[in-house]
């Protein structure tokens, strides 16, 4: 091959390299690198799964099995010998300084303390637990907290100091495809709510839910003031196949995410979950912002776009 034809060969595979990257929205091209280093690391959790049975009080996590999934929260201090760590909420590592959550789960402003790596707040794992402090919250801009309605509840945790990624501690891909390409089998998780030492079971837990039409959650929240238009686009209506217990009992915010399809190791982050539910009721139905949606702004706030 003479120096012209190898000059262009050259070329074209170099611009097939950048078209592939540059060719792609910004969170894809995050989730590229993340792939890349989590390949990397030298032993992964291994039996992740999209497919599995749901018990009545949800499945237990395996430790490492999210590895994006985080806890959010505060220690109250009533004397030197009684401490309690409150849960907030859950959330989803996104990048090295970002955490997504549902807006409404963080109701007060205070020293939240952001918890990565830990799948049982009881109990230390086999893995250590990172803990960093918050350094802001952005609410999306059309999220109204001064009402009871709960379209936009989406926030990002702005992080007190970057995460380096470990083998059990790495961020989530963003569902960056067409409603049309969802899976109609999802998996949710998040924690058991309570004070510390207080509660018999405070593992990470999953359940595997279903999609369903947005039409079936509307009809089931109608009277609820949180839906006054209706469970619209921006949202996603999920059934679970056991009646559910009100997030009042869990975390706020639980997570909805399913396999990447690439890597066995990484979870996309499909929504996060609305508020919606009565402390004194129970449901098999539940409704999740559409992370999708929100994808201009999470890539604005978190990486300049």
């Amino acid at each position: 091959m003479d120096k012209r034809a190898s000059f262009i060969l050259g070329a074209v595979l170099l611009f097939g390299c950048l078209y592939e990257t540059h060719g792609l929205r910004l969170a894809e091209q995050k989730c590229q690198e993340y792939r890349k280093t989590i390949a990397s690391f030298p032993s992964k959790v291994i039996g992740r799964t999209n497919v599995f049975d749901t018990p009545p009080n949800g499945l237990p996590a395996r430790e490492g099995e999210f590895p994006h999934q985080v806890r959010v929260g505060q220690w109250f201090y009533e004397d030197e010998d009684d401490t309690a760590f409150i849960l907030r909420c859950s959330g989803a590592l996104i990048s090295d300084r970002y955490v997504l959550i549902a807006a409404h789960c963080l109701w007060t402003l205070g020293d939240e303390e952001v918890s990565l790596g830990r799948h049982d707040y009881t109990r230390n794992g086999t893995f250590p637990e990172l803990s960093i402090k918050r350094d802001d919250l952005i609410l999306h801009p059309s999220y109204d907290e001064q009402t009871k309605a709960s379209y936009n509840d989406i926030a990002l945790v702005r992080l007190a100091q970057p995460v380096t990624f470990t083998s059990h501690i790495y961020p989530a891909c963003l569902w960056t495809e067409e409603e049309a390409a969802e899976p109609t089998k999802l998996t949710s998780s998040g924690f058991t709510m309570g004070k510390l030492g207080k509660l018999r079971d405070t593992r990470l837990v999953k359940i595997q839910v279903s999609r369903v039409p947005n039409a079936e959650c509307s009809r089931e929240y109608t009277d609820s003031g949180y839906y006054p238009q209706g469970v619209t686009d921006a949202l996603l209506c999920a059934e679970s196949p056991v009646e559910w217990k009100s997030l009042c009992e869990g975390d706020a915010g639980g997570l909805l995410q399913t396999l990447d399809r690439d890597s066995a190791d990484v979870y996309r982050l499909i929504g996060v979950e609305a508020k919606g539910h009565e402390c004194d009721q129970s449901h098999q139905k539940f409704i999740f912002t559409k992370v999708r949606q929100q994808l201009d702004w999470i890539e604005s706030v978190v990486w300049g776009a």
